[in-house]
């Protein structure tokens, strides 16, 4: 049985046929860890698209203040280092087989629709600090989300 790398979503009605595949595997004699945890949506595109447009306009809030180097990239590598913080990464060369370890900011890709939207809030207070109001569609999954908050 091959689980997806965000794992399988459990429930009442496929509980059978999630036990039926993993008994195979039981019958090897080997053993397993299971984890359970509560299931959570990942980060929506919605979710994405606001924080690349957001990403878009801090780059030129920050080029127009005189930061030239202040790529749509670069503020969203240095954003996510600052909000998510890193994790680790070792990368092999192929020719040598060297092994290195470095680190790298966390992916959104990673993240919860919950994680997600306070990464959100924590860039745009971060903004509200120097004045730059960022847009926010009005129809946006992530103003659903605020108004939700406020009530």
């Amino acid at each position: 049985m091959e689980i997806p790398k965000d794992g399988i979503r459990l429930h009442q009605s496929n509980f059978r046929a999630i036990g039926e595949q993993l008994l195979p595997l039981l019958a090897t004699g080997q053993c397993y860890r299971l984890t359970l945890k509560p299931w959570k949506e990942k980060r929506s595109l919605s979710q994405n698209s606001l924080a690349h447009l957001r990403f878009n306009e801090i780059s030129e809030y920050l080029i127009k203040s005189g930061r030239t180097d202040a790529t749509p990239a670069w503020v969203k590598r240095n954003l996510k280092r600052t909000y998510l913080g890193c994790e680790e990464v070792t990368y092999t060369d192929f020719v040598t087989g060297e092994k290195v370890t470095t680190y790298e900011p966390r992916h959104t890709s990673g993240l919860d629709t919950g994680e997600m939207h306070f990464f959100l809030n924590q860039v745009e207070r971060w903004c509200m600090q120097f004045g730059l109001a960022l847009t926010i569609p009005h129809d946006s999954e992530y103003q659903k989300l605020k108004e939700k908050q406020n009530e």
